[in-house]
């Protein structure tokens, strides 16, 4: 008689869009009530639908996907509103990554953002590994039977004079570097995490093995911005930049418990903000009068107390001249009073006489409004619909705006 094998079943798929409501989705109420636990209202809202034993799914500004091993698994798709070539073009450029090219067929023909950005991934560190891991000088301190490194006096006295060993710090070459903690921590989430093609996983888990000698470590997104690029690790560049996306955006929670999740969710209101910056700040970066300030911290009181931290702040030799504060959402016949008073006080702070209200759309907006608290408020469209060719010009036009104004 032939043994009996199993396969595990293939996971529901729910395909939603970002900002839609899907009505009447049937849902365990097990399932509903983790969804509901689990993700905020401006990610996922989870509402009893009008029709018995559904629900409504209403996407917030996110795009990805959220994975579910319940009882039976589900993955829930959040596609992007604007045009996936577009939204990798501003991923991209908005993350410092390379340009993916012809690598967008897969992912148009309905594969996963998560899973199409994991396989990038895991295709460069795997040609990292196979050139050899990068490898420095790092100080170790460390307690010796003897001595090979230079010895640490103040250490050595306190531990008293029937110490054994020798208190030093030893300049040890190994692969136990920030470049390869990033990657480390990176690939030990992607370990852990679900994915719409079963192959990925293993795939992760192999590659981590192939960094068997970087101790594991809590890295934040933040350390990504701190390496410093030389000839010998510029390499490491994309990887690390694609390893700053899954640190951020991607989470495993409830492990424990009887609804494990995985979510990679990139909030597009950021993901609009971060872009905008770069195309500003890249121009400017051609334009020796013109300098750009992105998410810089200001005191709004004289206090020091109250902070803030105004989306984008353009200079004009060495001098503010404008303020600009992205808004993904849809733009009605006017501001809304709460970023009009935001507006107005981060110009007033900075004494900046102009302030620039940025909203996606493709309806130019030319709204401007004199405040009588003596700041000019603009409205400017930038449109992120039409062919990739379309959207580049789009952002081209934009910018020449922004920077032909004069500040």
């Amino acid at each position: 008689m032939m043994p009996s094998s199993t396969t595990t079943p293939e996971p529901r798929l729910i395909h939603l869009r970002e900002s839609e409501t899907l009505t009447a989705v049937p849902l365990s109420p097990t399932t509903a009530a983790a969804l509901r636990a689990t993700y905020r209202d401006g990610q996922l809202r989870v509402a009893p639908s009008w029709s018995p034993g559904g629900y409504d799914l209403s996407a917030g500004p996110y795009v990805g996907s959220i994975a579910i091993d319940g009882d039976p698994a589900l993955r829930i798709l959040i596609a992007p509103k604007v045009p996936i070539a577009n939204l990798f073009y501003m991923l991209t450029y908005a993350h410092e990554l390379p340009d993916f090219g012809d690598q967008l067929a897969p992912l148009t023909a309905g594969e996963a953002l998560f899973d199409f950005i994991v396989r990038i991934f895991l295709g460069q560190v795997d040609d990292l590994v196979r050139r050899g891991i990068h490898r420095g000088y790092v100080d170790v301190e460390e307690s010796g039977a003897r001595l090979r490194g230079r010895l640490l006096l103040a250490q050595q006295v306190r531990r008293g004079p029937v110490a054994v060993g020798f208190q030093q710090r030893v300049n040890e070459f190994t692969a136990d570097v920030l470049e390869n903690r990033i990657l480390r921590a990176a690939l030990a989430l992607l370990a852990r995490a679900r994915f719409g093609d079963a192959d990925l996983g293993p795939r992760a888990r192999r590659t981590l093995a192939a960094f068997a000698e970087v101790a594991p470590a809590a890295i934040t997104p933040a350390e990504c911005d701190g390496v410093v690029y030389t000839r010998l690790t510029e390499r490491y560049r994309s990887p690390i930049n694609l390893a700053r996306l899954f640190l951020r955006y991607l989470s495993l929670e409830g492990r424990a418990g009887a609804t494990p999740f995985a979510t990679f969710l990139v909030p597009m209101y950021r993901l609009f903000e971060l872009f905008v910056a770069r195309l500003l700040a890249e121009a400017a970066a051609t334009q020796p009068r013109y300098q750009v300030a992105a998410q810089a911290p200001i005191w709004l009181d004289e206090a020091r107390r109250l902070a803030g931290r105004p989306d984008i702040v353009l200079r004009r030799d060495g001098r503010d001249t404008l303020v600009l504060d992205t808004k993904y959402k849809v733009y009605g016949d006017k501001p809304t009073p709460a970023d009009v008073h935001q507006m107005v006080t981060y110009c007033h702070t900075l004494g900046v006489g102009r302030g620039l209200l940025v909203y996606p759309g493709d309806t130019p907006l030319t709204d401007d409004h004199v405040l009588r608290a003596g700041v000019r408020l603009e409205m400017r469209a930038l449109s992120l619909n039409g062919s990739l060719a379309d959207f580049r010009e789009n952002c081209r036009r934009f910018v020449g705006e922004v920077l032909g104004s004069g500040g």
